[in-house]
């Protein structure tokens, strides 16, 4: 189906992996965005408190049983070549995605949600959202406030450069990183104020600790 969803605000996006307790204290700066899940993020969804307008996917992950809305829209897409994640970003422009139930669970479907970060069709911000890290998929500069101490990785979308970074105990000044060469792994926060400033590349992920969600949150809705 071409269902598309265009959205002006930042949207959820529910997958089907388990969602951490750490997680359920955020969701109050979730609320009144605009919800979609993929397949059984449904189920996550619904039970977080959230009302998905849609469901993409393949539905094979469905509780068939189970009494849903009845005002969701199901947008089913046939097709083992791509996961209900990517089935999803292909179907969404928002100026932010913010996913939740996608990190934790299998780790082979985390790293499919990784993999799916590091293409060039999905170049936009992403904000994953898990029981013990907040990744923020990044292109360009990225700022964010964030306590002295906190652990903090760089993580190449493949090949990325950076002229400079500030509030770094160890600075990533005239670096590049490449996945399966040199990355950015525990880094650490030096001073209140991280400022990475990227120079070609293909683009980047953030790591830092889940309590540290509303910097992350702020750094993504700050991009341009």
């Amino acid at each position: 189906m071409n269902r598309f969803f265009r959205f002006s605000t930042p949207v959820i996006l529910f997958g089907g992996a388990p969602v951490a307790p750490a997680i359920t204290p955020f969701f109050a700066r979730l609320a009144g965005l605009p919800v979609l899940a993929a397949d059984g993020g449904l189920h996550n969804a619904l039970a977080a408190g959230f009302h998905p307008e849609a469901v993409i996917g393949d539905m094979d992950s469905l509780d068939i049983d189970a009494e849903l809305p009845p005002d969701i829209e199901f947008i089913r897409c046939s097709g083992q070549h791509d996961t209900d994640f990517e089935k999803s970003l292909a179907r969404i422009a928002a100026p932010l995605i913010i996913g939740v139930g996608f990190l934790d669970g299998r780790f082979d479907h985390a790293l499919a949600v990784m993999n799916v970060l590091s293409r060039p069709a999905y170049r936009r911000p992403v904000l994953l959202l898990g029981g013990s890290d907040v990744i923020l998929r990044c292109d360009g500069d990225c700022q964010l406030s964030l306590p002295a101490g906190t652990r903090f990785s760089v993580w190449p979308l493949w090949r990325q450069a950076f002229h400079s970074s500030s509030g770094l105990d160890w600075p990533l000044d005239g670096l590049t990183l490449q996945a399966g060469m040199r990355t950015g792994t525990s880094n650490r926060v030096s001073d209140g104020l991280v400022t990475l400033k990227a120079a070609a590349g293909d683009g980047y992920m953030v790591i830092a600790p889940v309590d540290c969600f509303a910097a992350m949150l702020a750094a993504a809705t700050a991009f341009k």
